[in-house]
């Protein structure tokens, strides 16, 4: 790409510039041994300053599990977790649910919770590792108060990790909510703080955990009467380097700003508001917000009161900006690293059982559903899993399928279910028993509750939403062909997402391994009136 000629000195001074305030253009990954080796490049760092901790990360080896009474979390949500299928907990689960447990208290306005940094691939179990933990500490609250924000860069991310935590928070009074800009603002603000007109200095609150993406954040903060973050214990900031890259209205520094007053936002303490009848109103604020509980002049003993808010960095890439890193004001950060010794092992962690066949088939977005109706009729799929990214997704493409196969001939339709976090332990276990005695064809599920189907005899796997990562693909595949069978695996791509599968496969050294599907357009052609048809009477009803 040529750069014009009045840019390139202006971009070339400041990447000088750039160049001399860093010194280095990034951390080196020093849970590497090799890294460890470079001492010109660790003098470097101490000269810079940078901290202990980030030099000495804990590392652990992704391949390491734990039994689910191992990590300290309640009877209750431990229960819950063999309920949705969980059996073991991962490497990154193991390590960081722990720590995160060691301080549940809400408020500590003497000493801030240390922060955690989590440098770990996506697909290795990171959102458990904060969900789980936040849910418990959380269900011992009494009163309702806004106290984790989970942060994410994408409105699917938002999605999936909402459904994520609502199949947690069952059995509790918690309630989680996102915004992501999907539903109407005033919609949103509904949800956030309801609709009373009085304003509380504590700001009012009708949800206890809140996903978003930065932007909607923001917004809400800017513009939402009672919305504060002030009471907030949880401050998660998900795909950590995608997200510190996004400059929208210096978000960062604004939600951070939140969570802590200047002098002029401190309250007395006992400025309390009455309604028209005199009655006091209910105004809980953060002990940080208060002022002293009392006029004297303050002397040693008053000590200013830290905030209790604790931050939670999750990235598959956390070390790469110097900069980015210290404007997020950690406090006693401890730093875990899930990964291999040697970077060469990564590679050969991606092995597919020898019985499998894989392939892709790229496809228009709007004829996917078409594509999956193609697979279970013309290719006489049976005893199979389909993955999709979301409850949402699952649902939808269970209702195009049943509004199709309502059209067909009985002894011609094929038999779909949906296995869902929504569906009671007991509906799941009669879904798995007819899937497995060949009364369903196919199981269409999320990727989260996709780990309770332990089931040897799947032949296929459709991936009807691309697996992001390649953890996630190799876990979906690897589902079928099991035990010395053979299966089939496929990828259902859309047309701008091609390339970026077809990158992550060749990084991973599996490319080859993934023939491109050859779909017979005239027996396509023939299942599109029905089709179209199933889409008219879906969009009816």
């Amino acid at each position: 790409m040529e750069i014009d000629s009045e840019e390139q000195p202006r971009n070339a001074k400041r990447s000088e510039e750039e160049k001399e305030a860093s010194a280095i253009e990034a951390f080196p990954d020093v849970s590497r041994k090799k890294a460890k080796h470079n001492k010109e490049e660790a003098n470097l760092l101490r000269n810079m300053g940078i901290p202990d901790w980030l030099l000495h990360p804990t590392t652990i080896s992704p391949k390491e599990r734990c039994d689910l009474d191992q990590v300290g979390l309640s009877e209750r949500l431990t229960q819950r977790c063999k309920e949705i299928g969980l059996s073991s907990f991962f490497a990154v689960q193991k390590a960081v649910i722990p720590i995160f447990l060691r301080n549940q208290t809400l408020y500590d306005t003497i000493k801030a919770p240390g922060d955690i940094c989590v440098s770990a691939p996506t697909g290795s179990g990171k959102t458990l590792a904060y969900v789980l933990p936040i849910v418990d500490i959380l269900s011992k609250r009494v009163v309702k108060r806004l106290r984790a924000v989970i942060v994410l860069p994408t409105r699917d991310l938002v999605i999936q990790v909402k459904e994520t935590l609502d199949a947690f928070v069952k059995g509790t009074d918690l309630v989680v909510a996102a915004v992501s800009g999907q539903q109407s603002f005033a919609h949103e603000q509904h949800v956030l703080v309801g609709s009373e007109d009085e304003s509380y200095s504590g700001g009012k609150s009708k949800v206890d955990i809140l996903v978003a993406t930065p932007g909607r954040l923001i917004d809400h903060l800017n513009t939402t009467p009672n919305f504060t973050l002030q009471h907030v214990r949880f401050l998660v900031v998900d795909e950590a380097d995608r997200l510190l890259n996004q400059s929208f209205n210096d978000w960062l520094n604004r939600i951070l700003q939140a969570t802590k007053p200047d002098g002029s936002q401190q309250v007395p303490p006992l400025d309390f508001k009455t309604d028209k009848d005199g009655m006091v109103l209910s105004d809980a604020i953060a002990p940080t917000f208060l002022e002293s509980f009392h006029s004297f002049p303050k002397t040693e003993l008053d000590h200013p009161k830290v905030p209790s808010i604790q931050k939670l960095l999750f990235s598959a890439t956390l070390t790469k900006n110097p900069a980015k890193i210290a404007g997020l004001h950690l406090i006693d950060p401890e730093y875990i690293s899930v990964q291999h010794d040697d970077e060469e092992a990564t590679a050969n962690e991606y092995v597919t059982p020898e019985g499998l066949k894989e392939y892709m088939a790229i496809v228009p977005t709007e004829k996917k559903p078409l594509l999956v109706i193609y697979l279970l009729h013309c290719l006489g799929i049976k005893s199979g899993l389909c993955f999709t990214k979301s409850i949402e997704s699952t649902e939808r493409l269970k209702t195009l399928i049943d509004a199709y196969e309502a059209l067909q001939p009985e002894e011609k339709r094929v038999r779909v279910k949906e296995y869902s976090s929504e569906l009671r332990p007991a509906e799941r276990r009669t879904v798995l028993r007819q899937f497995k005695e060949g009364e369903i064809d196919m199981l269409i599920c999320s990727d989260l509750i996709g780990r309770g189907i332990d089931i040897d005899s799947v032949q296929y796997v459709i991936s009807y939403d691309v697996p992001v990562y390649m953890d996630k693909y190799i876990h979906r595949v690897g589902r079928t062909a099991r035990a010395g069978r053979h299966g089939v695996a496929y990828t259902l791509v859309e047309k701008q997402q091609a390339r970026y599968f077809k990158d992550m496969l060749r990084q991973a050294g599996h490319l080859n391994q993934v023939e491109l599907l050859n779909i017979e357009k005239e027996k396509l052609e023939e299942l599109t009136p029905d089709y179209e048809n199933a889409i008219s009477s879906v969009t009816d009803d």
